[in-house]
């Protein structure tokens, strides 16, 4: 006798709808991580600690349903509007939790936050300047200055009450310093402590020192062909300014030249020249004795 198979596709259609039925209903048990969000926290407050940023929530629900749930779309959100200065106690609620009717929340953890509350504080207070290095030697600052001077400060009252000054974070100075340096610095924050804005300009000015040196410079002559020159006296005495980084330098009098330049024709017989001195550049000539040489022209 041959099988009906209607028979057998409606016996496997109910076979299916019953496996369905069975395992659509069994329940399972799934713990979910679930972020914190905090809302309603009053403006003048300020949470020291106790605050945690995620909870573990213990969920019942059927077991194929149960795999589908986005865990990053789960967030708890934790209304802190009726907090006050001092300890206190916020519990979890289970129906807090963002879930399906068809979920169960069973536990979370923790169910509870001690919260440590204190009053939140704003003043303005000055900032300072810090550098990490000191002007190279021969160099002169001028005075640091911030770009807002002063700046906005919120955070504990108790902390906020030992506050007078916010500093920068060090400031390296390039070497050699420039004439003017104009940079952002951010702020050295405390911690638990909120400042506006972040970061300010920092300007300053450099100027290299000046210092004076007396030294003797032999005179140097160009001789015009075919003329023998006796030059008195045969070396000079000059005052020289500059930077105190150049006139300071151990070679500096060997860049300094005392220079006598005749005239092609000269006629022999005696005279007195003026000579011409050479030095580096942003020196200057303060004194020069004699300011003028004899010459025997032969």
């Amino acid at each position: 006798m041959k099988p009906n198979w209607q028979y057998l596709l409606l016996a496997l259609a109910m076979a299916l709808f019953c496996w369905y039925l069975v395992t659509g209903r069994e329940k399972v048990d799934t713990w979910m991580p679930m972020r914190v969000e905090m809302t309603g926290l009053p403006e003048d407050l300020y949470i020291k600690n106790g605050m945690v940023g995620a909870v573990d929530v213990l969920v019942r629900g059927p077991r194929g349903v149960a795999r589908k749930i986005d865990e990053s779309q789960l967030v708890y959100n934790l209304n802190l509007g009726k907090i006050v200065p001092g300890k206190n106690i916020v519990l979890f609620e289970s129906r807090n939790v963002p879930m399906p009717k068809v979920y169960e929340v069973v536990e979370i953890r923790p169910t509870r936050l001690e919260l440590d509350v204190e009053r939140r504080a704003v003043k303005t207070v000055p900032v300072k300047v810090m550098l990490r290095t000191q002007p190279p030697e021969g160099y002169a600052m001028s005075a640091a200055q911030a770009v807002p001077d002063t700046v906005r400060v919120s955070g504990p009252a108790t902390k906020l009450d030992k506050i007078t000054e916010i500093r920068t974070q060090p400031v390296v100075l390039p070497q050699p310093p420039p004439i003017r340096f104009d940079d952002r610095v951010p702020l050295d924050v405390p911690e638990d402590v909120d400042v506006s804005p972040p970061a300010v300009q920092v300007v300053m000015g450099f100027a290299a020192r000046e210092s004076e040196v007396t030294l003797r410079a032999p005179l140097t002559i160009r001789r015009p062909k075919g003329r023998e020159v006796e030059v008195t006296p045969q070396a000079v005495t000059l005052r020289v300014k500059g930077p105190a980084a150049i006139v300071g330098d151990k070679d500096f009098p060997g860049l300094v030249e005392a220079a006598l330049e005749l005239q092609p024709d000269i006629e022999p017989g005696k005279y007195e020249a003026s000579y011409r001195v050479k030095m580096p550049q942003g020196c200057e000539l303060i004194e020069a004795k004699p300011d003028k040489v004899s010459l025997t022209v032969k």
